[in-house]
């Protein structure tokens, strides 16, 4: 089997310490804003974020530890492949959240859509819309 080594582009600020306190989904944070500190080197990379777009955040869920293929959704519902949900779970311990920037100053983005921890590694930025 292959294996992938991936270096954060930078790290995220967010008001959200711990998994019981952080939303399900990106949609539930409303207005809750949090910043992404973009590494110095890779702030060439950020010329045309404008605030408004639509980014896709890809992150390291960095404080989960296992992966199950089956869990239950949403932690009550019916057992589901994890492929079927957006458990932090998974056998590559990534994920996604589509947030929108409020703001960008020099490698700092403020942004809407946490729903990921303090310290949460980003991977990656893609336009999302």
């Amino acid at each position: 089997m292959e294996s992938y080594t991936y270096q954060p582009i930078g790290y995220v600020h967010s008001p959200f310490k711990d998994r019981n306190s952080a939303p399900k989904f990106y949609t539930d944070s409303g207005d809750t804003t949090a910043t992404l500190e973009i590494l110095p080197e890779y702030q060439d990379a950020l010329m045309s974020i404008k605030p408004g777009m639509n980014l896709m955040m890809i992150f390291a869920f960095h404080k989960s530890t296992e992966h199950s293929l089956q869990v239950y959704k949403r932690g009550t519902g019916p057992l589901t492949g994890v492929f079927a949900t957006r458990s932090t779970r998974r056998p590559n311990l990534i994920g996604v959240s589509i947030i929108k920037i409020v703001d960008i100053k020099d490698t700092t983005i403020t942004f809407t859509g946490v729903d990921t921890l303090d310290g949460t590694p980003v991977l990656d930025l893609k336009l999302a819309d």
